[in-house]
């Protein structure tokens, strides 16, 4: 599974961390800047590329956004599997909520305000 963050400022190193710890092996977490031109290639003419979103690529999908982390979730840890209750929320509900924390960052240095 490989997860693409949008950036390479502490919260995003932060929240790969996280990512890391909850989740077993096989998750490759790269920045935007680093991914390979192959991947970008691929990817790059599907609708959802352009949107500004962590983007996780799995079984030949592109996930976006608050999908994009259930995803990630999928692998985690027997005991971070609790957390994926969340995700039986409506995906609207989680979207909103994933907008406000990535309209609450400033946008120099992608960290939360």
């Amino acid at each position: 599974m490989l997860v693409i963050i949008d950036g390479d400022c502490s919260f995003c190193r932060w929240a790969s961390r996280v990512l890391l710890s909850l989740c077993k092996s096989g998750l490759d977490i790269v920045p935007l800047e680093s991914v390979s031109s192959e991947i970008l290639t691929t990817w790059s003419s599907h609708p959802n590329w352009a949107v500004d979103s962590i983007k996780v690529i799995s079984a030949g999908k592109l996930y976006i956004k608050s999908q994009a982390v259930a995803e990630v979730m999928h692998a985690a840890r027997w005991y971070a599997q609790p957390l994926r209750l969340v995700f039986f929320l409506p995906n609207t509900w989680l979207d909103r909520g994933y907008d406000c924390v990535a309209r609450n960052r400033k946008s120099n240095a992608c960290e939360l305000r």
